[in-house]
């Protein structure tokens, strides 16, 4: 039996096609769509990599910042815990010259509803001369927690003037609203 050489290349190339077109089509589309897939995986773990790399750049920014973030939390605290504030306003007085007769909180409304910081008011009652009054209102300016003023009155004390060898001081009464705020 003899065959013709051209007619077993002719079914030499139909075998190949078919097995190209039943065996390695399929597996190149395979990988084809693998790779798109492993580019996608990269895509995202590029994306999950620079993310995780900015929340640890953000962790160490805020360690190097503790003492900057303790002092705005000082200032602005979560929770007005109202005896310290107490406890520094009459510290503050006595140490400036002044009497604390009273303190009295006040309910300051906030500025809406939704806002997240809370207004802590209270009105104090104080007594002494114009210069200790200075002082204190220094040195509540100059403390780290956020005091503001809402108002000041004042008039004679007690009609009393101290006199000393030298000179002599008039004593009044003040009266102030302050307003200290948390979040």
């Amino acid at each position: 039996m003899h065959i013709d050489k051209p007619i077993i290349i002719v079914l030499t190339i139909f075998i190949i096609l078919i097995l190209i077109f039943f065996l390695v089509a399929p597996e190149y589309r395979n990988f084809k769509s693998l790779q798109s897939e492993l580019g996608i995986k990269k895509a995202e773990y590029n994306a999950e990599y620079e993310y995780y790399s900015q929340i640890v750049q953000n962790y160490y920014n805020i360690q190097n910042n503790s003492e900057k973030i303790e002092k705005i939390d000082i200032a602005l605290p979560s929770n007005p815990v109202l005896a310290d504030i107490v406890y520094y306003v009459q510290d503050q007085a006595s140490k400036n010259g002044l009497i604390l007769k009273s303190i009295f909180l006040t309910k300051v409304p906030s500025m809406s509803d939704e806002d997240s910081i809370k207004n802590v008011g209270f009105s104090l009652s104080l007594l002494g001369n114009y210069k200790s009054l200075e002082s204190f209102l220094n040195s509540l300016e100059k403390s780290s927690r956020l005091f503001e003023m809402d108002g000041i009155s004042f008039g004679s004390g007690s009609a009393s003037t101290q006199s000393t060898q030298f000179q002599s001081e008039d004593v009044f009464q003040f009266s102030m609203q302050i307003t200290t705020y948390a979040y």
